[in-house]
């Protein structure tokens, strides 16, 4: 569900589920919530069923990563990985800690010099996937057909 705002998606929530086709596993849920009107978090929880991991803000460029294993009813395990940002010669950024697509420049240009045309950490297919996904969301929250398609991924009208 959603608005739409001048043209644009001003607030989506959405729930998808997907199939885990590779291994024997009942079916995932996925949430999430982003808006225009508010200054959100900016945090991810994956939730899984032993245990979750947790990217702090702002997640999109995270410094770090807490892994809870569960250990019983109300005792987690906690491990916190951090990975700070490489010093940053700039001052000012539109998205703070943009400076963190570092690491996703350097693997595509090693790509490139190894005269791949994509990455192993991150696929064509996994794009792909993931602008269907999008799409179906603009879909149900613009309504089915529109021709404001988010990602441009192409689809049967």
């Amino acid at each position: 569900t959603g608005t739409v705002k001048n043209g644009v998606d001003y607030s989506v929530m959405a729930t998808v589920r997907y199939q885990q086709e590779d291994i024997e596993a009942e079916d995932g849920l996925l949430q999430f919530a982003v808006t225009g009107a508010a200054n959100t978090e900016e945090r991810l929880v994956i939730q899984g069923t032993k245990g979750r991991a947790i990217l702090d803000a702002p997640f999109h460029v995270p410094e770090r990563l807490r892994v809870s294993k569960d250990q019983g009813r109300g005792e987690t395990e906690e491990m916190v990985y951090d990975y700070p940002l490489p010093n940053d010669p700039f001052e000012v950024w539109n998205n703070p800690g943009s400076i963190g697509f570092f690491h996703q420049i350097n693997e595509v240009g090693k790509a490139l010099k190894e005269g791949r045309n994509e990455c192993d950490s991150y696929t064509w297919n996994d794009s792909l996937e993931v602008a269907l996904i999008v799409d179906e969301i603009v879909d149900q929250v613009r309504g089915e057909g529109n021709e404001l398609s988010s990602s441009g991924a192409c689809r049967q009208q």
